[in-house]
Order: C-alpha cells, then structure tokens, then sequence
C-alpha cells in the first residue's frame, strides 16, 4: 500500500474538539465545532542556528516537547511553503536545511515523516517543481516521500457562520496525524505576513485560491483553514526571511534563528515580533484570538532575536497602509481567468526571478551560499 493510500483511508472519528462529522445529502462533512485555540502553557523555543542548522532545528522541536507527542510510526506531515515562493529566490520558500532538521528530529522521536503541499493556482507540485525549491534532492538523500496535498481525499469543512465550505485533505484532519507548519518566514502584500497560521492555507486541497481573495474573504480563509488543520507543532527558521512585497518579490534579509512552539498562535506572535509587524494588526491572528492576548511562556535556555536583525526586517515591513495600497493595486488580478493562469503563468516565472534579483536583492542580503554561524 503507497503512503498515500495510508493517508486516504484513515477514517476520522464522530467528533474531535475541532469538528462534528455530519452527512449531507450521503456526503461526509466537517461541521467546525466553538473552541478557544490559545493556551496558557503554551511553550516557545528560541535559538540561534549553529553551523549545523538541522542539528539546531531538531534541537529546538525537542525543547517543545516533540518527542511527547510522536511515538513509534506516527505518520507526520511536515507542511512546506514552496507554492507561494519564486525559483532563484530562497527567501520566498521553506528553507530545505531547516526541513531536513524537521525529518531528523521526527525520526529521532520514532514518527514516519512525509513532505506535503498543495496545488496553487498556477504551480503544481511535481518533481520538477520540488527541485525548483531545491527540496527534491534532500527528499531523495533523505528517503522521505513527498506527498501533494491536493491529490488526497477531501473533505468539505464548513467554518462556525460560513453559507460555504473550503476543501481540505482529509489526512490532516485526523487525529491519528501529527502536523508541523514549516512557513517561509515572510511579508505579505494582503495578510501582512506569512508564518505558520498563513502557511496552512496553503494546505486547501483547491488549486483556484484566488477565488477567497476574490470575494474578499481571505483573512477568514486563512484563520478557518488554521482552525481546521491546527498544527501540533510550528517551526519558524530561515538563514534568510523576505522582506518587501512577498510572497513573491522579497528583500533577502538575514536572519539565523529558530522558532519552535506547540501552539500556532504562540509561534505566530514572537514570528510578529521579529518580523517588525503588530500582531494586534495581522486580521487573521486576531479572528483566531477573539482579540485578546496570546500567552505562551519562554523555554529555559531560550534567546532573544537580537535587535539589530529585529530593526533590519522591520525596515523591509509593509504597513497598513502599504497593505491596503497594495491589496487595491493588485486585486484585479484574481479576475484574469483560471485557466489563462494555470497555463501562463508557469511560463514566466523567469521574469519574477529576474525581477527580484534586478530591484529587490540589492536592497538586502546576499544569499549564504556558505552558512557560518553569526
């Protein structure tokens, strides 16, 4: 049995804290259940990246109590960032380094560790794109197989006061999965950011996303698909984040730091901190929180990120009112027919790697192309 044949036939028990499993019209589907996601004794961990990054990431997933929660063949996807991101610019996707530390850590608990995304409007996860994201040859050296998200079963999941329903892969929303969100850390022309909550998004088994963009909704949609596909655990690390106008075009910053928690919300704040961005103003924290503060205590040993590199990415930071500029400026796009982007826009994808090195990198970092500790 392939591994995604596993996946597909895990049956997702009556109800979770989460969710009420209903039948409509002889389809099964999800009915997302009122809880409260933040939790007071949620752990954070902060480090340094040494000169063995995944050494530094496996070690940082350990101090939040991974090994707790992943026993003998526990199947766990670790969910990357490469959809969103453009080839030639490292700091718009997951770093494969900090993945690699991801699969050792998992293994090294006893779990059975796979790589997962899903399709995006215009890119489809093949081999020749994981190798475009430079994750397809550490998968191979690794032995780990990568599965895309939007060839799993689905299954409709239908948000508290939502007329509709996103379609997300059933696997991970079974209890019997441990999920880790493995973002690129980023800024965001419309979200603000993109951190562990914004990377699940990318999870929705649906390629046209910009139909939750189009209506308007894609705060919601991002908090919803959070909630529904909760991570167990959260890893925000890069040799680099993106600042500017990301997802796409990104001002490489250096960075060097890990971040690991068991809560989402939790990852997401300290992520906020040190990405210069108010999560008070980030909308879909904020529908996730019910406004209120989001606790989490420091792990002994844990360290600040230091204020310089703070200052560096927060001067790459898009404002409020850059956002909304933005969001007005580029919002036409969502109307450009679905099929004229699936078939076009892979075609110039060079163009977006040209312009980032022409206008966006010589106003930040070159690329460690040999890493040494700071």
């Amino acid at each position: 049995m392939t591994l995604k044949d596993q996946l597909d036939a895990l049956e997702l028990p009556a109800e979770t804290r989460g969710y009420i499993v209903e039948s409509r019209g002889g389809t099964e589907v999800l009915i997302e259940r009122r809880r409260d996601m933040l939790d007071p004794d949620a752990r954070v961990y902060i480090n340094r990246m040494t000169a063995d990054i995944p050494g530094s990431v496996a070690e940082a997933l350990a101090k939040v109590g991974l090994g707790g929660r992943v026993g003998d063949g526990t199947p766990v996807a670790i969910k990357v960032n490469i959809g969103g991101g453009v080839a030639g610019v490292p700091s718009s996707f997951t770093d494969p380094l900090v993945v690699e530390g991801v699969i050792d850590a998992v293994r090294e608990a006893g779990g059975d560790p796979f790589v997962c995304e899903a399709n995006m409007r215009s890119m489809t996860m093949t081999c020749g794109m994981l190798a475009r994201r430079a994750l397809y040859p550490l998968l191979v050296r690794k032995g780990v197989e990568f599965v895309n998200l939007s060839d799993l079963r689905s299954v409709d999941f239908h948000p508290l006061g939502w007329e509709r329903h996103i379609s997300l892969p059933k696997a991970l929303l079974s209890p019997e999965v441990v999920v880790i969100s493995v973002p690129a850390l980023k800024h965001h022309w419309e979200c603000g950011i993109t951190l562990a909550a914004k990377n699940m998004y990318g999870a929705i088994a649906e390629r046209q996303k910009s139909l939750f963009h189009r209506g308007g909704a894609i705060d919601e949609t991002v908090a919803a698909a959070a909630r529904a596909t909760e991570p167990d655990f959260s890893v925000l690390a890069h040799r680099q984040v993106g600042g500017g106008l990301g997802p796409h075009f990104c001002i490489p910053v250096d960075f060097g730091y890990v971040v690991a928690s068991d809560n989402v919300l939790a990852a997401d704040r300290v992520g906020c901190d040190f990405m210069g961005a108010d999560w008070r103003h980030i909308k879909h924290l904020q529908i996730n929180c019910g406004g209120r503060e989001i606790p989490y205590r420091a792990v002994e040993g844990s360290v600040p990120v230091d204020r310089t590199t703070r200052q560096r990415v927060a001067r790459t930071a898009i404002g409020p009112l850059r956002k909304w500029l933005w969001r007005a400026l580029l919002y036409p796009q969502y109307y450009v027919p679905h099929g004229t982007q699936f078939r076009q826009i892979p075609k110039i994808e060079s163009l977006g790697s040209l312009l980032n090195w022409w206008f966006f990198h010589p106003r930040g970092d070159p690329w460690p192309v040999r890493w040494r500790p700071r």
